[in-house]
Formats: structure tokens, C-alpha cells, sequence
């Protein structure tokens, strides 16, 4: 669920062992942290059970590498409002993770 508007958004992980290339086109916010798995992994949780946040099933562990630092590339967008069907998604994230040591902050797409 969006934060603002309590609807239903798309969520897409991906973990790549190298940096993929940086894909702007089609995306309102594009933004870049460095983390750091001390465990090995890095999950997005599923929802609690009566939770309203969270992943709707299981998704892969993103630490493909182990124990170590991350890049995490998140790309976000506002779908249009389809009358149609009023339980789609209003927007769509996509959350890149892959091995690298910065540490860094990177806005590549600012907030419009």
C-alpha cells in the first residue's frame, strides 16, 4: 500500500552481481543508497499477517553476493488512474540491489 494515498502499488526486486545499467526513461524518482548485509541477506518482508505493508508472498534474498556492501537503486512512478479497475496499482517501484562498496547517496531522477 502507498503511503499517501493507501492504494495498491507494484513492487519489482532485482539483484544483479554487478552494476546493471541506469535505466531513467519512464521513471519520476530514481535514487541510490549504499547498504550493508552483515548477515548475508537482505529481504523485503512479507506482510505481517493482518499487516497492511510489506511484500505479498516471499521474495529471493537480494544479498547475492553474501555478507558485504550493497547498492540499492530505487526507482519509483505514478500510474495513471484506470475508472476501470479502482484496485490498481497508483504506482510502481522497482528496487535494483547489486555488490559495491559506495556509500553514497545518488539522486539521479529528483523528485518532480
Amino acid at each position: 500500500m502507498t503511503h499517501e494515498e493507501n492504494s495498491a502499488l507494484c513492487l519489482t526486486v532485482k539483484a544483479f552481481d554487478s552494476a546493471p545499467p541506469l535505466r531513467l526513461t519512464g521513471w519520476d524518482q530514481v535514487v541510490e543508497v549504499g547498504i550493508a548485509s552483515r548477515s548475508g541477506r537482505l529481504v523485503v518482508p512479507a506482510y505481517p499477517e493482518g499487516g497492511d505493508s510489506g511484500a505479498a508472498g516471499p521474495l529471493p534474498d537480494l544479498a547475492v553476493a553474501g555478507p558485504g556492501h550493497y547498492r540499492l537503486r530505487v526507482h519509483a512512478r505514478t500510474l495513471p488512474w484506470d475508472e476501470n479497475d479502482p484496485d490498481a496499482p497508483r504506482e510502481e517501484h522497482l528496487l535494483v540491489v547489486y555488490p559495491a562498496r559506495s556509500k553514497d547517496k545518488v539522486v539521479h531522477r529528483p523528485p518532480r
